[in-house]
């Protein structure tokens, strides 16, 4: 099922970061939230309006199978993505420049046998807070030049909030519980993805201070298409964040050698374990955008089908039903 998620209100989504009472004021918060959040929301969406079943009785719970395939934001209801990795950010913060394959001259510590090598003038700097429409993506995907990119800044408006912690017992405050949350406010903005199992329609609670989102049915495209090269290289773009074999290396189904890579980092991702009652174990993911480059070891027609078998498809070791690992495929 296609659904949108439209904020009602102002939103805040936690990030992997711990702090300490008395030391740390200031909250830190992300957007877009993780696809997991997602997925969360989702289920516990149908509980708060069916809810009726025994937490710790698997079988009886209708929302286990509700699984997160595709994930994107919309901006003025456009589906749009993490701008790939292997792109910089041209000096006045507008254009994308897209880094050039070459081979590895020696010159860097890389194991790969190529780099990716940047020949534009001037400074150049990261573009990982920018972001690509779906149609953009599909170029980029088909092996044509993009340029144009979206800074999320234009649709997320920062806010806080100042507040203070007051003892359940007594009601009163406690010294050194001064603290400031931080809020985002959407301004032309909402979140679409396909969770398989799930039935849109309704309200939901949604973010880390359980405000209030329309949980709506959506019928417009969010993944775009793929494509592979005759010559048996391709691109394998991360839509999510994905946690990967060995820590940084996407498993393939068939054999092919790794190029080069760009990638932005990685994300702490936990959550919180409802059933068991614990925090979830803390790991680490490849962030979203980052790409991979790859050359068939044997160029086939089987095995390029194989490849492009992955589009849309998840590559993660790890929750797969929540979104994580999402990945399409591209030219060279």
């Amino acid at each position: 099922m296609k659904v949108r998620i439209t904020a009602l209100d102002t939103l805040t989504f936690g990030v992997g970061i711990p702090s300490v009472m008395g030391e740390d004021t200031f909250g830190v918060s992300m957007f877009p939230p993780f696809p997991s959040v997602i997925r969360g929301a989702a289920r516990a969406g149908w509980l708060y309006e069916n809810g009726s079943f025994d937490i710790a009785d698997t079988g009886s719970d209708p929302t286990k199978d509700y699984a997160v395939t595709e994930y994107a934001l919309l901006l003025n209801n456009v589906p749009h993505f993490p701008a790939p990795a292997d792109f910089v950010l041209s000096e006045d913060g507008k254009t994308l420049i897209q880094r050039e394959l070459r081979e590895n001259d020696g010159l860097s510590s890389l194991a790969t046998p190529y780099q990716l090598w940047v020949s534009a003038d001037g400074k150049v700097v990261s573009a990982e807070t920018r972001y690509l429409a779906l149609e953009s993506l599909e170029r980029y995907l088909s092996g044509t030049s993009v340029t144009e990119c979206v800074p999320l800044t234009d649709y997320v408006i920062s806010e806080s909030k100042l507040g203070i912690y007051r003892g359940r017992d007594t009601n009163t405050v406690k010294k050194g519980a001064l603290y400031r949350s931080p809020l985002i406010r959407l301004n032309n903005a909402a979140l679409a993805a396909n969770i398989d199992g799930a039935a849109a329609g309704g309200l939901i609670r949604f973010g880390g201070e359980n405000k209030v989102a329309n949980f709506a049915a959506y019928d417009g495209a969010i993944s775009p298409r793929g494509a592979i090269g005759d010559d048996g290289r391709f691109k394998l773009y991360l839509a999510t964040p994905a946690f990967l074999r060995g820590g940084y290396l996407p498993a393939l189904p068939v054999k092919a050698r790794l190029l080069t890579a760009a990638v932005y980092g990685c994300d702490s991702i936990g959550g919180f374990d409802m059933r068991a009652k614990r925090p979830k174990p803390m790991r680490r993911a490849v962030k979203a955008g980052s790409v991979y480059y790859y050359e068939l070891e044997d160029n086939t027609d089987g095995n390029r089908a194989a490849v492009l078998a992955l589009h849309g498809g998840s590559v993660s070791e790890y929750s797969r039903e929540d979104g994580f690992g999402i990945c399409y495929i591209g030219k060279i």
